[in-house]
């Protein structure tokens, strides 16, 4: 009778660590499956913390971090996202029958997205009209387009639209606020070249997310946003 419990003690014992590699292992395999779907990054890497690793048969995650690579918004391609999510509570029913990451709570949590210098200068390029042979040039804190302009051949000449990466609305946008022509500023053609130029609207992410913040720097825009459970 000792040898048979000493038995079952060791099974669950065995059990329990076997556990700590195996459950997050294939939690971790459904959350790359899902990013495969909905985002399509060339590489990605996932690893989820929970402490014991049965909890999260029940749903209960400590913590899920990972980095993507390469992933396509709209025309704008992120270099990489990195995100990190804590005290996940996930839909326990979705994760074992339908192997589905359904998240009905969550810690604090972020995601930040970088886009490197040159895939913003390409963007601008090929999305802001009326510039030919168009270069631009990117600060901390200013974006300068430059290029020429003609304009049915009435107009022509050297032309800069300076601006500003904006969020506004969840809408990452590219937002001129002076635009000349030779040095000049023109009425009516200057109105029409300082609307927004929309780069990317967060509202179309594939899960709900609110858009934080941007900045530039060292070459990089760095775009945080968090993660908003409806």
């Amino acid at each position: 009778m000792k040898k048979f419990l000493l038995f079952i003690v060791l099974l669950i014992i065995i059990c329990l660590v076997g556990a700590q590699f195996v459950v997050p292992k294939y939690v971790e395999s459904l959350v790359e499956s899902e990013i495969n779907k909905s985002l399509q990054p060339t590489n990605q890497t996932v690893v989820i913390e929970s402490t014991p690793a049965f909890k999260l048969v029940y749903g209960q995650a400590d913590k899920v971090a990972g980095t993507l690579e390469n992933v396509q918004l709209g025309k704008l391609n992120f270099s990489s996202f990195h995100y990190e999510a804590n005290n996940l509570v996930i839909n326990p029913v979705s994760l074992i029958i339908s192997h589905e990451v359904d998240v009905l709570s969550l810690g604090p949590s972020y995601v930040e997205g970088i886009v490197l210098e040159d895939d913003l200068k390409k963007f601008l390029i090929q999305n802001t009209e009326g510039l030919q042979d168009a270069n631009v040039r990117i600060n901390n804190d200013r974006i300068t387009l430059t290029g020429t302009i003609n304009i049915m051949g009435s107009l022509k000449g050297q032309a800069s639209l300076e601006g500003s990466l904006q969020l506004k609305d969840n809408v990452l946008s590219f937002a001129p606020s002076r635009f000349t022509v030779s040095g000049l500023t023109i009425s009516g053609i200057t109105s029409q070249q300082l609307q927004p130029i929309s780069i990317y609207d967060f509202n179309n992410f594939p899960v709900p997310v609110k858009a934080e913040s941007v900045t530039v720097e060292k070459g990089e825009i760095h775009i945080k946003i968090r993660p908003v459970i409806d």
